[in-house]
């Protein structure tokens, strides 16, 4: 019997697993539905396609991540102020989710970039916290720095998803804003809340990624409980993984979190999918998917 969780397509990069290989591992897990990671090269899609077209009862594409393909576009952010670098990865994500659309997809997933005049904060602030020497009175200052440099990057990734939702309408699909691993990152939890509020009405919702929750905790910006509060509640899709440090994610009861627990603030209607560190083989990553149901209750 198939499990419910989906799997991402992010195990076949460090195994160097071309289509047929990618579409062979699935089924050998008895996966519930295929998430398309954002790595993947055009040949790789491509031929991935055409084998999840053919078999769309049994692997059904649950989500597509954006921008897919990569390409020369990926790093392009929805959220740049740069009105030239938006209208880049706006273009990108529209391509994704016409591809999606013709493939059956339920969502297409969004990572709306970071607040890029604090990268360096970021940077110094990883650093503080890899040599365990990040202190609270700095954590409370970057974290007001991101809060009133964030202004800029909410509008623009305001004005992108405005303008996505209708693609996503027209395709027949959701979008789903993810948590990022970063206080850089947007949106904030807070800042998903003012997103959801201004596009009420719209095809749009969270991804949820438990294990992204683990490193902004740790390092003292975002509890789990408030991010799970913002981001798991109105999830219409979640990525179900463990996490251990700054290493997310890994299968259940393989990390530091109670995956349990934090899946029960999740929806009943949630779709669930494990999106592995690049780290687990493929072995491990096909191992995931009974202790994603277990800690699912599915």
């Amino acid at each position: 019997m198939p499990h419910v969780a989906a799997l991402s397509t992010g195990f076949a990069h460090s195994a160097g697993l071309g289509p047929a290989e990618i579409v062979d591992v699935l089924l050998r897990a008895d996966a519930g539905g295929v998430v398309l990671d954002a790595a993947l090269d055009p040949g790789r899609l491509e031929g991935l396609e055409r084998d999840l077209l053919r078999r769309a009862e049994e692997l059904p594409v649950l989500a597509v991540e954006a921008p897919c393909p990569a390409g020369r576009y990926s790093s392009a952010e929805l959220c740049s102020p740069d009105k030239d670098e938006a209208q880049v990865a706006l273009e990108a994500v529209e391509a994704t989710i016409r591809r999606a659309g013709a493939l059956g997809a339920r969502f297409v997933a969004l990572r709306l970039g970071r607040v890029a005049m604090l990268d360096k904060e970021w940077a110094f602030a990883r650093d503080k916290f890899l040599r365990a020497d990040l202190e609270e009175r700095l954590v409370r200052k970057l974290a007001d720095a991101r809060e009133d440099a964030g202004g800029r990057s909410l509008d623009a990734a305001r004005r992108a998803i405005e303008r996505l939702a209708r693609a996503a309408e027209h395709a027949g699909l959701q979008l789903v804003v993810r948590n990022g691993r970063r206080f850089v990152d947007v949106p904030s939890p807070r800042e998903l809340g003012f997103l959801l509020a201004d596009c009420a009405g719209a095809p749009l919702g969270s991804l949820f990624d438990l294990a992204a929750a683990h490193l902004p905790e740790l390092m003292g910006f975002h509890s789990l409980a408030h991010t799970a509060e913002a981001f798991g509640k109105p999830a219409l899709l979640a990525y179900v993984g463990d996490a251990c440090g700054p290493v997310g994610s890994l299968a259940p009861g393989r990390g530091m979190l109670d995956v349990a627990a934090l899946a029960k603030s999740l929806p009943a209607s949630c779709a669930i999918a494990f999106s592995g560190w690049a780290g687990l083989t493929v072995a491990e990553t096909v191992a995931a998917l009974p202790a994603v149901d277990r800690a699912t209750g599915s």
